[in-house]
């Protein structure tokens, strides 16, 4: 046995369920328009960070290769200094010393001077 429900009735019900699914669609718009802002914020933190990481990337950079050139120079210095160590050592240096400061020459030697 079918129960006849009136048209009016009928009707009303209709209405309401398409409330319901009109409340239940409204719902879902807002939680798709916040879950979108919520995506474009991440996006826009997301690039302003990497930007941040690539002027950080590009100073890192710049600070090694003044760091190479610095290495490079006392590098430089260093391979000066040994070489000046080893003339120290050797016995034209000891020649050098004894006849600029001391005056000494060797016993067959002569010596010019130069007339005022």
């Amino acid at each position: 046995m079918e129960v006849i429900v009136p048209f009016r009735q009928r009707h009303c019900d209709e209405v309401k369920q398409m409330r319901k699914t009109e409340k239940k669609e409204k719902k879902h718009r807002k939680s798709m328009r916040i879950i979108a802002l919520v995506l474009v914020i991440a996006c826009l933190g997301l690039g302003f960070k990497t930007w941040q990481v690539r002027q950080e990337i590009e100073e890192y950079a710049v600070v090694q290769e003044e760091v190479s050139k610095q290495i490079s120079e006392a590098e430089k210095m260093q391979e000066d200094i040994r070489e000046k160590l080893e003339y120290q050592k050797s016995d034209a240096f000891i020649e050098d010393i004894a006849r600029d400061k001391l005056g000494l020459i060797f016993e067959n030697e002569i010596i010019f001077k130069k007339g005022h």
